[in-house]
């Protein structure tokens, strides 16, 4: 579950949002979509849950939130960090209600700030499990049921839907040959997120890498660098048994503009 970016404009949030100096921010239409959408996921995965008599993992994998980091935007809800504190902890509540544990990847800089001292501080507050004297990762190996999962926030994807898996192939054989020389076991699963974008690579490799969703409509940095498709807005998950995992993907689709027409 990768890139929610709550206190961002275009992000993940709850419909009405207090604040601090006794205001509040009310969700665009976009935003209210999102939100709908994120319930609609979190119904659906304690659904599976409770059918397969599974307890839910879930791991937040990095740009929890937005805040004035490496670059500057006006695209914010708040500057105050209790604003975003609190929003995040509500917006995630939905994921918290459902989840026996909970993991906290760090994201970027540009987002999180420094060494990703929003996430750190977030993922304690939540009782995230705890890495050492931490409470968020860079990266986790994870098992469950018997499956390996390498998940990190970051990695690569080509920009162009002809060469995303080529990225994705050149990743899994690099951690293949990373696990191999350490004399390590070889994960069944990597997951990456940050790009916005749903693809895997192929299933020639051991290892099979999935670059996840997101939760953020486009942003002014999106429409700067002239993106046209749309990012892939939605959530992923794996039902995991004796050594053998089905993912689930799903993707929502924003209405897209209308066309203008003179009256």
């Amino acid at each position: 579950m990768g890139d929610t970016h709550i206190n961002s404009t275009v992000g993940l949030l709850t419909p009405i949002v207090n604040l601090d100096d006794g205001g509040s921010y009310r969700s665009s239409k976009g935003q209210k979509w999102l939100w709908r959408k994120w319930l609609s996921f979190w119904d659906e995965v304690r659904k599976v849950g409770k059918s397969n008599k599974a307890e839910i993992w879930t791991v937040f994998n990095g740009d929890l939130v937005d805040v004035n980091g490496k670059h500057q935007t006006s695209q914010l809800i708040s500057q105050n960090d209790a604003d975003v504190f609190k929003m995040t902890i509500d917006t995630l509540m939905p994921a918290l209600d459902v989840s026996k544990r909970v993991f906290v990847i760090r994201g970027t800089a540009a987002h999180v700030r420094s060494s990703a001292s929003m996430e750190e501080k977030i993922a304690e507050d939540i009782g995230a499990e705890p890495n050492g004297d931490a409470y968020s990762w860079w990266e986790l190996l994870l098992e469950c049921e018997n499956v390996r999962f390498d998940i990190r926030h970051h990695g690569p994807l080509g920009r162009l839907e002809h060469t995303m898996g080529n990225a994705l192939n050149r990743r899994a054989k690099e951690m293949e040959d990373m696990y191999w020389s350490q004399g390590m076991k070889c994960p069944q699963v990597a997951v990456q997120s940050h790009n916005h974008r749903f693809a895997t690579s192929s299933d020639q490799y051991s290892i099979k890498v999935f670059a996840s969703p997101a939760w953020q409509l486009a942003t002014e940095f999106v429409k700067r660098i002239g993106a046209i498709k749309p990012a892939d807005v939605g959530g992923m998950y794996f039902v995991c048994d004796k050594g053998e995992y089905t993912p689930v993907v799903e993707r929502y689709k924003p209405e897209r503009q209308r066309v203008w027409r003179a009256k």
